[in-house]
């Protein structure tokens, strides 16, 4: 199974185990109350399909702040690029590169960043 599906179906495994139970509610035969995600929180997880939204994937992750370079729309970055066309190789056509481990929309970097993204 491809990780973003698994990603995304823990996620809401997550958020569905961990919702908040009052101290006399039962969840699956349990008695105890437990703090813990409230009933917006899951309804938000599973209603996006556990997808991470943007805002809290870049909370997460600050890697792609710092290593990769430069971040933005393709357009801000491959103006970027284009003036410094002159430090990459000739090979290379444009500047902004997408962004891995989460799903960060129309967000690019200038350096693609191929391991440990969300570590």
């Amino acid at each position: 199974m491809a990780w973003k599906k698994v990603e995304a179906e823990y996620r809401c495994l997550l958020y569905v185990k961990g919702e908040e139970v009052e101290a006399d509610g039962t969840v699956e035969g349990y008695n105890k109350g437990k703090g813990g995600f409230s009933q917006a929180e899951v309804a938000e997880v599973l209603e996006t399909g556990g997808r991470l939204p943007v805002a809290v994937a870049l909370r997460c992750r600050v890697r792609y702040f710092s290593d990769g370079a430069v971040l933005g729309s393709q357009r801000f970055v491959d103006e970027f690029f284009e003036g410094k066309r002159d430090q990459f190789g000739g090979k290379r056509k444009d500047g902004g590169r997408k962004m891995r481990g989460a799903q960060w929309g129309e967000l690019r970097v200038l350096r693609d960043l191929r391991r440990d993204v969300m570590g």
